[in-house]
């Protein structure tokens, strides 16, 4: 653009010659642009005329074609249409460009920007919001479409190895946009978008399906979206958003004041759930259980919940904090809560000094179980203390193989959730559609196969 600026500046000619198609920005624009730097706008060729620059088009008809290798003879010098869009386009102040778009509300001119890939991302955001969608879907006009591929192929992410071509031209791109990027800016610009909704089945009913749902999961929502959506004041996008961990403490006392069970239920479940909105949802019967099985358990957390209701907790990952304060008050929590991952493998350890066979079964599934206490419980020849030992991640090696060896199917159902089963065992299991379902939801086994390049 410099070396284009500079060409211009020395004035070897008075005319700037364009051949082709105008592909994006449109010829009004660009005529203003070359009488403005102080040359003739020309899209015909006049050997009388002094060129100074030919612009070419990325579409030239034969004779354009054959004249611009012509020009090229002569020594005339020449660059590419998208080029001069650019230069013309960095001289432009942002603002000026909005207001006057906004004020004449010339769509044509519009939608010319927005096709243009001169155009910077952020500048691209907000033209969009400027467009006019007709009450019409993303790909019900030609207009709308060619909008709609303009976003996509700025903001899709081609992570995956599918064909983007391909997926650029479905709606669904627009939602992956949605659930997917970190740039508010662009969650913002979606909310303009005509709300686009898929057809979700029936157990998938609180699943987003329409495009500010999407919106509505995405972390990083900003301040402006939230308020947008929260005063959509529906109970679809507040169960959603309740569930978002970008929402703050005022937003989650508005989604509590509205009572909508769904809404709750996902709330007790957000992982950044104030301790003010913790106390309300415990006195809520259904919320209360799914509270205690999701949230983070601080001392703080504890003093509120009654002892009665520990036993809810058994299940909860995220007990670290409070694990001391819970265990050796009652026999049958202490048992419960054996197979729990915030116990330390010393916690475990003193629990089966403790319990012995009362805790086996428990602790046979938990991974933070000392080596030599599954060793030990691995001799005891439990049918069902077997099965959890073949699950086990920290099982020791030896005996993952031994039990594979077996080649039981009651064994083989449990080893293949085991990310430790050898390349062998894999190889054999996937020939089994029910084994490899279960080794397909295991992500360390997804990524070791991935990595070893046997799927």
């Amino acid at each position: 653009m410099k070396n284009l600026k500079d060409l211009l500046a020395t004035k070897n000619g008075d005319t700037i010659l364009f051949l082709g198609k105008f592909l994006h920005i449109n010829q009004d624009d660009l005529e203003k642009f070359t009488k403005k730097l102080g040359f003739k706008f020309a899209t015909t060729y006049n050997q009388e005329d002094s060129i100074a620059l030919v612009v070419l088009s990325s579409i030239l008809n034969p004779i354009e074609e054959e004249l611009s290798y012509a020009l090229y003879d002569k020594k005339v010098p020449d660059c590419k249409l998208e080029e001069f869009e650019s230069y013309y386009i960095s001289t432009l102040k942002p603002n000026s460009l909005l207001m006057a778009l906004k004020l004449s509300n010339n769509q044509d001119r519009l939608i010319s920007f927005l096709k243009s890939k001169a155009v910077s991302n952020e500048l691209f955001l907000k033209l969009f919001k400027l467009y006019n969608w007709n009450n019409l879907g993303l790909f019900d006009s030609d207009n709308n479409r060619d909008i709609t591929l303009a976003f996509i192929n700025r903001f899709f992410d081609k992570r995956d190895s599918f064909n983007h071509n391909d997926i650029a031209h479905s709606p669904a791109s627009i939602l992956d946009i949605a659930l997917t990027t970190t740039n508010p800016d662009v969650l913002e610009a979606l909310l303009k978008v005509p709300n686009y909704e898929i057809n979700a089945r029936k157990q998938e009913e609180w699943k987003p399906k329409n495009l500010k749902e999407f919106i509505a999961i995405n972390p990083n929502i900003n301040s402006s979206i939230k308020r947008y959506l929260l005063n959509l004041n529906n109970p679809r996008v507040d169960a959603i958003l309740a569930i978002n961990s970008a929402i703050n403490a005022d937003e989650q006392m508005l989604i509590l004041s509205r009572g909508n069970k769904t809404a709750l239920i996902n709330l007790a479940q957000n992982k950044n759930l104030t301790l003010k909105a913790f106390k309300e949802l415990l006195k809520g019967d259904d919320t209360k259980k799914v509270l205690l099985q999701n949230q983070k358990i601080t001392k703080e957390h504890l003093n509120l919940i009654a002892i009665d209701d520990y036993n809810l907790l058994i299940d909860n990952p995220n007990l670290k904090d409070v694990i001391d304060y819970l265990l050796y008050k009652d026999k049958n929590l202490d048992i419960n809560l054996a197979s729990n991952s915030s116990l330390s493998s010393k916690d475990i350890a003193k629990l089966y000094k403790t319990y012995k066979d009362d805790i086996a079964l428990k602790i046979s599934k938990n991974p933070n179980t000392p080596s030599d206490i599954l060793e030990e419980l691995y001799r005891g020849k439990n049918e069902q203390i077997i099965q959890n030992l073949a699950a086990n991640p920290s099982t020791p090696q030896y005996i993952i193989d031994e039990l594979c060896a077996k080649d039981k199917r009651s064994l083989n159902i449990f080893l293949a959730k085991n990310p430790n089963i050898k390349d062998e065992y894999i190889e054999f299991f996937k020939l089994d559609n029910e084994l490899l379902r279960i080794m397909s939801e295991n992500q360390k086994l997804i990524e070791k196969i991935a990595k070893k390049e046997y799927i």
